[in-house]
C-alpha cells in the first residue's frame, strides 16, 4: 500500500495514451479552498447512509475530442498502511497502528457519464452525488471507506472506444488526474475544531449552524390577537351576570345608540395600537346575542394585557359575541368563570 500511494502522490509516466486521452487537461476547481482544508488536515465524514463530501470534487476539463465519447469516474486509495487517531492535547494525527482490512474497491461513474467531449468541456463538471460510507455491506454503491484512514481521491478520464476489441486497448484509452490538496482522513465526526469551523464557514447548505448578530434579526409584527371559538357561550353568560347592577342604567344611557349586528366568532381584535389606547368608558351593546339579555351592558375598559383571552368551554350553538374596538381585553373581574360554572 506505502508504494501504491507513493505512486499516486507523485504520478508516474501512464505509459502510451490513445490521441484522444492524451491532449485532456483538467483543472481543480475551488483550489484555494481545498488547500486551506489541506492545510489544517482534511477531514470527511463517513455514514452508514453515506454522506456527501465538503468540499465538492470539481473539475474543469479541456482539451478533448468534441465527438467522442468519454465516461469520467472517481476511486479512492489509501495513502498508507496506517490507522490514526487524533491528539486533541497537540491538534495533531497520530499513528495508531496498522490499517483495518482494505475496504471493497469501488469507483464512481459521473451520473451523466457517457458523453460527448463537447458536452464536459461546456461547464464545470461536479461529482456533488458521490457519497461516502462506512457501511461494508453498502448496496447504494457509495464509495466505502474505513474511519480513521487517510485517503487521496483519483479522477479518470476513459475514451469510450468504440471498435470491437476495445479490451485491448484499455491501458491506452484513459487518463488518470490525481490533486494532492484533495487527501482527507476518513472521520464518523469531525475531530479538529478547526476544520468544523471552517466547514460552517464555506458550506453554503450549514447557515443553519453559522452565528448571526441577534441584532440583525428582521421583526416580525405581532398577529393579531383573535377571540378563541370556544368563548362563545360562557364567555356571553359571564357579560351579562356580571354587570347586572349596572343594568338599568346602562340601558337607559344607551338606549339611543345604534345596534351592532352580530358577526363570526373568528373577528380579530384591533392592532395592539389600538388596544393600547386611553381608557374610555364605552358600552357593549349586546341585545339580541344572549337569549333574554338587555339591549346594553356598559362595562368599563380595564388595564390590558399583551395577550390572548383565556379558553372557555362552550355553551352550545349560541351565536358569537361581537367585541368592539374600544373594548379590548376583558380582566379576570369580568370573566365570571366560576359563577358560570356554578350556574350550569
Amino acid at each position: 500500500m506505502s508504494t501504491e500511494a507513493q505512486a499516486v502522490v507523485e504520478p508516474t509516466e501512464q505509459g502510451p495514451k490513445n490521441p484522444r486521452v492524451s491532449s485532456v487537461m483538467v483543472q481543480l476547481e475551488m483550489k484555494p479552498l481545498w488547500e486551506e482544508f489541506n492545510q489544517l488536515g482534511t477531514e470527511m465524514i463517513v455514514t452508514k447512509a453515506g454522506r456527501r463530501m465538503f468540499p465538492t470534487f470539481q473539475v474543469k476539463i479541456l482539451g478533448m475530442d468534441t465527438l467522442a465519447d468519454y465516461a469520467l469516474l472517481m476511486d479512492f486509495i489509501p495513502l498508507d498502511d496506517k490507522r490514526y487517531r487524533y491528539a486533541f492535547h497537540s491538534s495533531a494525527w497520530l499513528v495508531a497502528g496498522k490499517a483495518d482490512p482494505a475496504t471493497p474497491g469501488r469507483v464512481h461513474f459521473h451520473p451523466d457519464s457517457p458523453a460527448k467531449g463537447a458536452q464536459w468541456m461546456r461547464q464545470i463538471v461536479s461529482f456533488d452525488k458521490l457519497k461516502l460510507t462506512n457501511n461494508l455491506m453498502d448496496d447504494n454503491g457509495h464509495i466505502i471507506l474505513n474511519s480513521m484512514h487517510r485517503y487521496q481521491p483519483r479522477f479518470h478520464v476513459v475514451f469510450v472506444d468504440p471498435r470491437k476489441d476495445s479490451a485491448r486497448y484499455a491501458q491506452e484509452n484513459f487518463k488518470s488526474f490525481v490533486f494532492t490538496e484533495t487527501q482527507f482522513t476518513a472521520v464518523t465526526a469531525y475531530q479538529n475544531h478547526r476544520i468544523t469551523q471552517l466547514k460552517i464557514a464555506s458550506n453554503p447548505f450549514a447557515k443553519g449552524f453559522r452565528e448571526s448578530d441577534p441584532d440583525s434579526w428582521p421583526v416580525s409584527p405581532r398577529p393579531l390577537l383573535s377571540i378563541p371559538a370556544r368563548s362563545r357561550g360562557s364567555l356571553s353568560h359571564c357579560l351579562l351576570k356580571g354587570s347586572a347592577e349596572r343594568e338599568k342604567e346602562a340601558s337607559k344611557a344607551s338606549a339611543s345608540n345604534s345596534r351592532t349586528p352580530t358577526q363570526p366568532h373568528h373577528q380579530q381584535l384591533p392592532v395592539p395600537e389600538v388596544l393600547l389606547a386611553p381608557a374610555t368608558y364605552r358600552p357593549l351593546p349586546y341585545q339580541n346575542l344572549y337569549p333574554g339579555g338587555p339591549g346594553h351592558v356598559g362595562i368599563p375598559r380595564a388595564p390590558l394585557a399583551p395577550y390572548p383571552l383565556p379558553s372557555i368551554g362552550t355553551d352550545g350553538d349560541q351565536e358569537d359575541p361581537t367585541l368592539p374596538a374600544g373594548l379590548g381585553l376583558l380582566t379576570s373581574s369580568a370573566l365570571c368563570l366560576r359563577s358560570s360554572q356554578d350556574s350550569h
